[in-house]
């Protein structure tokens, strides 16, 4: 039997599309396999370069603006030649020819649509949550980074302030002490900052006898609360919560470093939990109160950090580790004509210049330059992906739903 040349070629063709299909099936299983890691990184270092150019900005006097991705597609093109041969590879290679007779084609798209409003203002300028702090020390980031970058006063003890125009001024010089307190008591295992179940009673006034009935009995189980009676005949509402506390073990009041962090916090003479919280004044027993900078003087903070000029001069060689910032804040504070502004270079530096290193940990042009991170400095890269850290665990993704990646794998 005879067939015509069209419906040979065309049956060909429907071959090698068969066979093209087929082969899709396979390859698109090894992109989902081989490249998520690709996604991954793309969108992590999408979000790297927007903090750092955003840090850049203010290091200008520029406002910020912030992006989130809302979507990720994968568009895939598989064209057949006419000689009927086609070849899909299995190997996570996802752009090329084979043979002359099959082209495909692997187009990763995301998308990204501004931030602004009310509720991101809010969030970057509103002090930082003293349970972020918290969340902060549980990811295993050191306690005295966590006060220095967040915190503007611990009970009494006040850290600096963060005024563009004025530089970076500290006053107390018991805060630089206290960071050197931290840091040793820390390594010796005598303090740790974490989140334990606490009881929290949530009326001021005893509660009368003839206000708890059933219903009330059973809403506070709804709530996962309890009644719990007093010596006066009353009750108190009473709720286990997650609460963000300092502890000092036992040992650090025979500790002298612990002993005189204890007298610098006023936490009295035994070890034990203390409550952090968010307000000016204390006004309950074994609690310590913290008063937070937001989110956008923390950046700030970090602006002082961008160099000035390119190919700026390196800071000073005596603070180039958190250990050395404290001494020199203990040791200046208070001084009025002393900036800590280019110690925070010396800390946190981003380097400037026309073109960055193929190595560096984040680049970013901006305005016909260039902005890195040295992959080098181990201590930068720390404190900016602390920044980074507390900046997703502040920031909401305004109301959007979580972006999804779409990989055609075929059947």
């Amino acid at each position: 039997m005879f067939l015509h040349r069209n419906a040979l070629c065309s049956i060909t063709l429907a071959n090698v599309c068969a066979l093209a299909l087929a082969g899709c099936a396979q390859w698109g299983g090894e992109v989902l396999k081989d490249n998520h890691v690709a996604f991954n990184t793309s969108v992590a270092q999408a979000m790297d370069r927007q903090m750092l150019l955003n840090i850049v900005r203010l290091s200008m006097d520029e406002p910020t603006q912030w992006m989130t991705v809302s979507a990720i597609n994968v568009n895939t093109n598989v064209t057949v030649g006419p000689s009927g041969r086609a070849y899909i590879p299995a190997n996570g290679i996802v752009t090329g020819d084979v043979g002359g007779a099959a082209a495909f084609s692997y187009t990763p798209n995301i998308t990204f649509v501004p931030r602004q409003g009310e509720q991101l203002a809010r969030e970057l300028m509103s002090p930082i949550p003293v349970a972020s702090v918290e969340h902060m020390v549980s990811a295993s980031w050191p306690i005295s980074w966590i006060f220095f970058l967040t915190c503007e006063r611990i009970q009494e003890v006040s850290s600096f302030d963060v005024t563009r125009g004025f530089g970076v001024r500290a006053d107390d010089p018991r805060f630089g002490r206290m960071m050197q307190l931290l840091d040793a008591l820390q390594q010796r295992e005598l303090v740790s900052l974490s989140q334990v179940p606490m009881p929290v009673t949530w009326n001021q006034k005893s509660i009368p006898d003839a206000d708890v009935n059933l219903g009330r009995v059973m809403d506070s189980k709804k709530d996962r609360s309890l009644l719990i009676p007093r010596q006066d005949g009353g009750f108190d509402l009473v709720s286990v919560e997650a609460t963000p506390v300092l502890t000092l073990y036992p040992g650090a009041e025979k500790d002298p470093e612990g002993r005189e962090l204890m007298d610098m916090l006023q936490l009295g003479d035994r070890p034990g939990n203390f409550r952090l919280m968010g307000l000016e004044t204390q006004f309950v027993a074994d609690s310590m109160t913290v008063r937070t900078r937001s989110l956008a003087a923390l950046l700030r903070l970090l602006s002082f950090g961008v160099d000035a000029t390119h190919d700026a001069p390196p800071p000073p060689t005596d603070v180039d580790c958190p250990g050395e910032l404290w001494m020199l804040m203990r040791a200046n504070a208070g001084q009025p004509n002393v900036d800590l502004a280019e110690s925070v270079n010396a800390v946190f530096r981003v380097h400037r210049g026309a073109i960055p290193p193929e190595d560096a940990s984040v680049s970013v042009p901006y305005r016909g330059e260039w902005f890195w991170l040295d992959a080098k400095d181990q201590t930068a890269r720390q404190v900016f992906a602390l920044v980074r850290d507390l900046f997703d665990l502040q920031v909401s993704s305004g109301g959007q739903t979580q972006p999804v990646l779409t990989v055609p794998v075929g059947r």
